[in-house]
Parts: structure tokens; sequence; C-alpha cells
């Protein structure tokens, strides 16, 4: 019998037996691990933990053996999505400080939430990495042009007195 270890996506939990695991609620994202597994697998995608959530397979579901056990393929081949964290720093030191480290922040979640299992989020950490990205830029943009557009207006009312002296 296995012993399976959770993980909130900070800390992990275990190991547990598998009626152990059932007093913790686990959800289908949550990712779990035991002995002979090569990585940590959404609970959903074993087999072994399928009863937990009360729902027959999907049955077009396509899945591969890796170790013996059973994963959903569709799953590892996932992606995470544009973290935004270059772009975000970038803009942070050369625009706008304030609106980059909101990005900077958003950009950070990203991986970690996409690893955890909340997909959701990670996608939602990206977008709100990439909007704060561009406010930054744009907050920036248009502070150099107002300040070019100051220079240029205080030039050409002080050029009269220049040419009269």
């Amino acid at each position: 019998m296995h012993k399976f270890y959770f993980t909130d996506g900070y800390t992990s939990f275990g190991p547990y037996s598998l009626e152990e695991l059932k007093e913790y609620n686990i959800s289908r994202n949550t990712l779990v691990w035991f002995q002979g597994l090569s990585k940590w697998t959404r609970a959903e995608d074993l087999l072994e933990l399928r009863d937990f959530f009360n729902e027959p397979p999907l049955p077009n579901e396509s899945f591969k053996r890796s170790n013996g056990y059973y994963i959903n393929y569709n799953r590892d081949t996932q992606q995470p999505p544009k973290t935004w964290l270059v772009e975000s720093i970038l803009v942070t030191l050369f625009c706008c400080l304030p609106f980059g480290i909101v990005g900077i922040v958003n950009a950070a979640k990203v991986e970690s939430r996409f690893y955890a299992g909340d997909f959701a989020g990670a996608r939602k950490a990206s977008s709100d990495a990439k909007i704060w990205t561009l406010v930054s830029l744009g907050s920036g943009l248009l502070f150099v042009i107002i300040y070019l557009i100051l220079i240029f207006t205080s030039f050409a009312a002080l050029s009269p007195f220049f040419l009269l002296g």
C-alpha cells in the first residue's frame, strides 16, 4: 500500500495511507506524490484517487503509463502561461516604479500557482502582470512626452529674449 503526500503549493504533508488521505478532503487539483511516481501529479489524474471525487472518468481521456501508474496525458503537456517577469523588471527600472512593482508581484505568482495546480490563478496572475506592465510602460512614456513638451515650450517662450540679447 502506498503512503501518499500532498502539497498546497507551499508545504508538503504526509505520509498518509489512502484512508487517512480521505480525511483531508483534497480537491481534484491537489498535487499528490508517492514512492514510485516520477513527479507530483494532480489527484484526479491518479486512478487510485478517482473515488475521492465521486465522478466517473471522462470517456475520451487519454492516459499514458508512467513508472507503472496511469497519469492523464493532457495534464502533462500543459505549459505555464507567460510570466511577464523580465518585462515587468525592465519597465520598473526604466519607466515607472510603482506600477512596475505591481507587475513584478503578479509575474512572480504565475509559475508557483501553475505548479500548485491552480491553472486559473496562474492565467489570472499572468494577465494582471501583463496589464500592470503595460500600464507602467504607458505611464512612463506619457511622463517623458509631457516632460519634452514642457522643455520645448519653455525654450520657445525664452528664445525671443536670447535673440535680443
